[in-house]
């Protein structure tokens, strides 16, 4: 079976109850139990329910952690780069040792420069 997007099945699954719905008449004069078709395509939809706010759920938890975690490297960067020179300058900045210090702001600025703190991500919860 191939891959089959849930979103896409959930708003479709919606299309069937209410055509069925509409047509349950036509469909009881062609030997179809609508109210059988129905009562299954609802039991469907409210597992897809159940399980789509868990994802959407975990969707926004995930957005607001990333967004906590980028807020606390934005303030802590700042000491970070202290300590980098505190210890760097101990070493002698030129020396193989300090440049290793040095090294690891590289690492996250990509630059031997001072950086400004990174900036957290954007505050907007996502759409679900």
């Amino acid at each position: 079976m191939s891959y089959i997007d849930p979103d896409l099945l959930s708003g479709a699954l919606n299309n069937l109850i209410t055509f069925v719905g509409d047509n349950g008449t036509t469909l009881s004069a062609k030997g179809v139990d609508s109210t059988t078709i129905s009562d299954s395509l609802t039991d469907i939809k409210s597992d897809l329910a159940s399980t789509k706010t868990i994802r959407d759920n975990a969707k926004t938890a995930l957005a607001v952690a990333q967004q906590n975690f980028a807020a606390s490297a934005a303030s802590n960067y700042t000491a970070f780069s202290n300590a980098i020179d505190t210890v760097s300058g101990a070493m002698g900045k030129l020396t193989p040792a300090g440049k290793q210090v040095l090294g690891y702001r590289k690492h996250v600025t990509g630059a031997d420069n001072h950086h400004a703190s990174p900036q957290p991500a954007s505050t907007e919860t996502p759409a679900k």
